[in-house]
């Protein structure tokens, strides 16, 4: 599949409780860095950026958060915004995500989703369209392209 965006979660995703960066979240972002990408996360704003800075990663030029939305996840309404803000149907656009709520919320916006396992059983990630054991692995999988298209 090609994809014109991709959206990230952020707890669980990118940073993990301790406020650090997963194993390659950063190598990740910065290899997807020309491509159209969101942060789509149920936390505030500020806890959000200061996350995302204290862990070393790089900032997002479109940013969704609780702060942004009526309602969180489950559902949709981060997702959707996001999508609107970038400018992309929901179905063009690829979320990453470690949740069942989350995945519930991309899938309600009418996007695919990865889930990112670290570790736990497929269990909770059946309604994903594919599941990676890490982000290392999806990196892997992802094929990015000088089209501004990523594909699965």
């Amino acid at each position: 599949m090609e994809y014109d965006a991709i959206l990230f979660d952020l707890f669980g995703t990118l940073v993990d409780d301790e406020g650090r960066a997963i194993e390659g979240a950063a190598e990740l972002l910065v290899r997807l860095g020309g491509y159209k990408r969101a942060l789509v996360t149920s936390c505030g704003r500020g806890l959000a950026v200061g996350l995302l800075r204290h862990a070393g990663l790089p900032a997002f030029e479109i940013l969704v958060t609780a702060d942004d939305v009526e309602a969180n996840k489950p559902a949709p309404d981060g997702y959707l915004a996001a999508a609107k803000l970038l400018d992309i149907v929901p179905e063009r656009c690829l979320v990453v995500e470690d949740s069942q709520q989350g995945i519930a919320a991309a899938r309600a916006a009418g996007m695919d989703v990865v889930a990112v396992l670290r570790g736990r059983e497929r269990g909770f990630a059946l309604a994903a369209t594919h599941a990676f054991v890490s982000l290392v692995h999806l990196s892997r999988a992802l094929q990015v392209g000088p089209d501004s298209r990523v594909r699965l």
